[in-house]
């Protein structure tokens, strides 16, 4: 983890998504997986590690 950090101040979100699509361009996909992984520890605390995931498949019919 770098220690060293700084602040951007952006003039606007446009300015703010382009930085932050170049950022994430530049990463590895290593650096995205730990980077989503943390966000979801983050999020989920212990259940994203030490409960499996269920995965649930929906369907509707339709008379198209």
């Amino acid at each position: 983890m770098d220690k060293n950090k700084t602040v951007k101040i952006y003039s606007s979100y446009e300015e703010e998504n382009q930085a932050e699509y170049k950022r994430r361009k530049q990463m590895s996909v290593e650096e995205r997986c730990r980077e989503f992984a943390a966000i979801q520890e983050r999020h989920w605390g212990k259940k994203w590690t030490s409960e499996p995931i269920k995965k649930i498949a929906t369907w509707e019919k339709t008379n198209w």
